[in-house]
């Protein structure tokens, strides 16, 4: 690896590391302030110093074009498909504990995280990987993965599946997102379906865990 690959792979990998403290500690400390805080560090401290020094290095433009060859049309139903199964399985069952406080506060956190997200992990490690492309798609999936396990040990919030459901469902969706983005060169479609998800995802967890309320 190069001298980029290996600050980005650090920048993450320390990060994660960072967060097995950061979390547990600011969710003891206030279980919904920290969980919203535990984000937030991660947004400044991770994911826009990768967007400024990986993602948009080099860009052509490309990595936010909503076009598509018509031999890829397919891709949108799809992720439509897959933001209508998370609701499906995380959200409907859930309805009646919704809020519309908790979907204005999902709203806003979705709209902040899923582009953020999608453009630091995708369009960090795939533009900063152009030479090793499938190293970076391993390695941006592998970590963007474990970036999970020190949110589901956040104390006081409880996740709807459990944290097994939390790691599981980012490693497969994490997965999904990586393909589609690799086969797109663009992170335009799959920042919509993560928005999506997202939505639909955190309006059940804020309304379990009270956040609507607090």
């Amino acid at each position: 690896m190069n001298t980029r690959q290996v600050v980005l792979t650090l920048h993450a990998a320390l990060l994660i590391g960072a967060l097995f403290f950061l979390v547990p500690a600011l969710t003891g400390w206030d279980s919904r302030a920290g969980y919203l805080f535990s984000m937030t560090l991660y947004w400044l401290f991770f994911c826009l110093p990768v967007i400024g020094w990986h993602a948009l290095s080099g860009n052509d433009g490309h990595l936010f074009s909503e076009k598509l060859p018509w031999r890829d049309w397919w891709i949108i139903p799809l992720l439509l498909a897959q933001a209508g199964l998370v609701a499906l399985v995380n959200f409907v069952p859930n309805t009646s504990i919704l809020s519309s406080g908790g979907m204005w506060l999902a709203l806003l956190i979705a709209t902040i995280n899923a582009p953020l997200e999608e453009i630091a992990w995708r369009g960090g490690f795939l533009g900063t990987f152009r030479d090793k492309p499938r190293l970076g798609f391993w390695l941006g999936w592998a970590l963007f993965t474990a970036w999970h396990v020190p949110l589901a040990m956040s104390v006081g919030i409880t996740f709807d599946g459990g944290a097994i459901t939390l790691i599981g469902g980012a490693a497969a969706l994490g997965l999904f997102w990586s393909w589609i983005a690799w086969r797109t060169a663009s992170v335009f479609y799959v920042s919509l379906a993560h928005g999506l998800t997202n939505l639909f995802a955190f309006w059940v967890l804020f309304d379990r865990n009270g956040f609507a309320g607090a």
